[in-house]
């Protein structure tokens, strides 16, 4: 090989390097990323406006002045305190430097009032470099209700959709939006020694999922639950290889108390955020 062909050779390779760097996702985590405990995001409270918001991990290093980060929403169950200890994720540091985001936890006294939530996040998108096609919603119990109530509202109020969904029990809320159902993934988790209405709620929404029309060519799989301490089952609609509804029954004992069990499988966090408004 000439001397004048390696040299061709090599700047080829660079260009390719730099082709493939540039071609990861601006929301994608570096493996080279370091996270030094100086700037270790914490919880901060907005008294005003009654809830808790955690900034991504490295959010103001310059490096990462044009990247944009995925949204995370936490509706507490009823009776909760909506502090960041009742969160199922996101309280350690592996969460926060595997899936950097933000996490926003509002605080509920009775019942959510989806208009503050609405003004509040639409506050959080304006402000911060938020990935619009990657905002995610987690709710337990009231929460698993009001997860529901807050998609239908914020798309009748502007056209919102989330990527993502984990609900986790509740006891009404079994359908959403077409326009939902066609764009946003969700998982469903139940205790099969529930209330029977909650129980019920819960069959009714994932056949409703089940039965969309523009499901109808999606094909239905189903799995244990990687925990040997709670067993269940998983059941999976699949749609041009995207998971798009995951429903999860627990065995008895397992009741109404869910809200950190799913969490206990890794692949929860790793499926919400791979959901993408982009991808559907």
């Amino acid at each position: 090989m000439s001397l004048k062909t390696e040299k061709l050779l090599i700047a080829s390779l660079s260009i390719l390097l730099l082709v493939s760097c540039s071609a990861l996702s601006e929301n994608e985590t570096s493996a080279s990323e370091v996270f030094d405990d100086a700037d270790r995001p914490e919880f901060i409270k907005d008294t005003a406006g009654d809830f808790y918001l955690c900034k991504p991990w490295n959010y103001d290093k310059p490096t990462n002045a044009n990247r944009k980060y995925p949204l995370f929403v936490y509706l507490h169950g009823g009776g909760g305190s909506g502090l960041p200890s009742s969160l199922p994720c996101f309280t350690n540091d592996n969460d926060k430097k595997t899936y950097p985001c933000f996490v926003y936890v509002p605080h509920a006294p009775g019942r959510w009032d989806n208009t503050l939530l609405i003004q509040q996040i639409e506050h959080l998108k304006t402000s911060y470099r938020i990935d619009r096609n990657r905002i995610y919603l987690m709710g337990y119990s009231m929460g698993g209700s009001g997860s529901y109530a807050l998609v239908n509202r914020y798309y009748d109020h502007n056209g919102h959709l989330f990527a993502g969904i984990v609900r986790m029990a509740g006891q009404s809320q079994t359908t959403v939006r077409n326009a939902i159902a066609d764009k946003t993934s969700i998982w469903y988790h139940l205790g099969l020694s529930d209330a029977p209405r909650r129980i019920q709620v819960a069959e009714d929404a994932y056949k409703f999922l089940k039965e969309y029309p523009g499901n109808s060519t999606a094909r239905e799989t189903s799995k244990p639950f990687p925990n040997q301490n709670h067993p269940g089952i998983t059941l999976t609609l699949t749609k041009n290889n995207i998971e798009i509804v995951k429903f999860t029954r627990y065995e008895p004992p397992v009741g109404h108390n869910i809200s950190h069990i799913p969490l206990t499988d890794p692949y929860l966090l790793k499926w919400l955020f791979d959901q993408s408004l982009e991808k559907r």
